[in-house]
């Protein structure tokens, strides 16, 4: 590619002149005739903004979710944009300044400042830098439960083993419909060398939906710090950090926010700051700066164009539709032959992840793909650690009729 200083000129330019109010989006040329706006209205339009294989029936965003054609155009045309000048354009002033509109973005899509919130590679990535940015020393103990996701314990396992922090694990049944239950269960647990809780806001088992501004002043109430693994809530339900309370947030981009893979968001407030101090920010929170190195630009402009659509839609209608569909689901599924609802009826707990429980008789490894490969219907089945099921996301580009079309196959399949 021969290196044009007009179209770099103009290209600076234009990214230049937009600001997050004005949709970092339109900063990046790109259009086609299947870059239409999303819209719930029709099936056709909503589907043909991803590039979902023919017949393809997508339930399965709690685990990857889908780039759309927006956000992987947008994402082609800024990378081709920096290759053209590799040097040029990582190196100089410009590749910080265009970063931090993704930074500017999320923090307004959480409802943080944006000197509280750092881009990052993935929720456990971020979790990560918590992990090592704390000070815990042996003997310290933090709280978690029996439902979070391996990369969430991670690095706690990682300070237990190598630096003798204890692990207190609040055992949280399954079918828990009571969330004042599970705070119960944490206050027990506060001991005076109790430095922390950390705890889903989504638990990727069941899709519970965990009371995290309760939960957030409990600790705060007993001087300790609550973190907050937030996998299976950004982008599938409304979450402001603030209103939340608690002292770290992160989130994955490339689940339920739609973005580029390898892309994540790391929240942690302002009156925590100075007991969580991540080696990769020491420099700045800035996405590009002395402590983190050569980032990933195209992927986190990419994931600023996926926020900014479900900014656009607006949160409480993703919220709704995305809820709608799940209690659809359980309604329709609830009495099915071979298969246990184990997520909350429709109501506050639940979340647009609904989980069920087969029998042993049917395994849930082998039931998901089969159901694939037979019918095109993409769900995952339960970690087995948890129990033998399987489990349903359902997102923007889900519609009613696909959902009937999965009950009706689910149905089906399990009838004995």
């Amino acid at each position: 590619m021969k290196y044009n200083k007009y179209n770099r000129r103009k290209f600076l330019t234009t990214v230049s002149a937009c600001t997050a109010a004005g949709l970092l989006m339109n900063a990046i040329p790109f259009s086609g005739a299947n870059a239409q706006t999303n819209s719930f209205s029709s099936d056709e339009e909503t589907k043909n903004d991803y590039l979902f294989s023919p017949g393809l029936i997508y339930l399965n965003t709690g685990t990857l979710g889908p780039c759309s054609r927006r956000t992987i155009g947008a994402t082609k045309k800024i990378w081709e944009h920096l290759e053209s000048f590799p040097l040029q354009f990582y190196a100089e002033k410009f590749a910080p300044e265009l970063a931090e509109k993704t930074r500017i973005i999320a923090a307004s899509f959480l409802g943080c400042e944006v000197d509280e919130l750092m881009m990052t590679r993935s929720t456990t990535d971020g979790m990560n830098a918590v992990v090592q940015g704390l000070n815990l020393k042996s003997g310290d103990r933090i709280i978690t439960t029996n439902q979070e996701h391996e990369g969430g314990l991670s690095g706690w396992k990682y300070l237990a083993k190598y630096h003798g922090v204890i692990i207190d694990t609040i055992n949280i049944p399954f079918e828990v419909s009571d969330t004042d239950k599970i705070l119960e269960s944490i206050n027990a647990a506060i001991t005076s060398a109790t430095k922390l809780v950390s705890i889903s806001h989504v638990f990727s088992s069941t899709g519970l939906r965990l009371p995290i501004a309760e939960i957030s002043s409990l600790a705060r109430s007993k001087n300790i710090l609550c973190i907050v693994d937030g996998a299976q809530a950004a982008g599938s339900i409304k979450v402001n950090v603030k209103e939340l309370g608690c002292h770290a947030y992160m989130a994955s981009g490339h689940k339920w926010l739609m973005g580029p893979k390898g892309t994540g968001l790391l929240y942690i407030s302002k009156d925590a700051q100075d007991k969580i101090h991540p080696m990769q920010f020491e420099d700045s929170y800035n996405t590009y700066n002395q402590s983190t190195g050569v980032g990933n630009l195209p992927g986190i402009l990419g994931l600023g164009t996926a926020i900014e659509h479900l900014t656009r839609i607006g949160m409480d209608k993703v919220e709704q539709h995305n809820i709608s569909l799940r209690n659809r689901l359980y309604t329709q599924l609830l009495n099915t032959n071979n298969l246990t609802i184990v997520s909350s009826p429709p109501g506050a707990l639940a979340s647009p992840l609904l989980s069920c429980r087969l029998p042993e008789k049917i395994e849930s490894t082998k039931f998901s793909p089969m159901v694939l490969e037979k019918h095109k219907i993409s769900f995952r089945a339960v970690h087995k650690q948890w129990f033998n099921g399987i489990r349903f996301s359902t997102h923007i580009f889900n519609t009613e009729k696909e959902v009937d079309k999965v009950i009706e196959i689910i149905r089906k399949e399990l009838k004995s």
